[in-house]
């Protein structure tokens, strides 16, 4: 089984990325890229994150 990691450009996720690669471990990249004007998260990411309404 391989870790898939959520990239968002310019985001935290940078960090798994970088320590995936200095640990060797196998990774796929599923990358996100932010919109040009508000710098926020695609809908499509923001999706796999959404909380239940209450």
């Amino acid at each position: 089984m391989t870790l898939v990691v959520h990239h968002l450009q310019r985001s935290q996720s940078d960090r798994v990325v970088w320590l995936c690669e200095e640990l060797g471990v196998p990774y796929e990249l599923k990358l996100y890229k932010r919109d040009r004007k508000t710098l926020l998260a695609p809908p499509e990411l923001k999706a796999l994150y959404a909380l239940p309404a209450n």
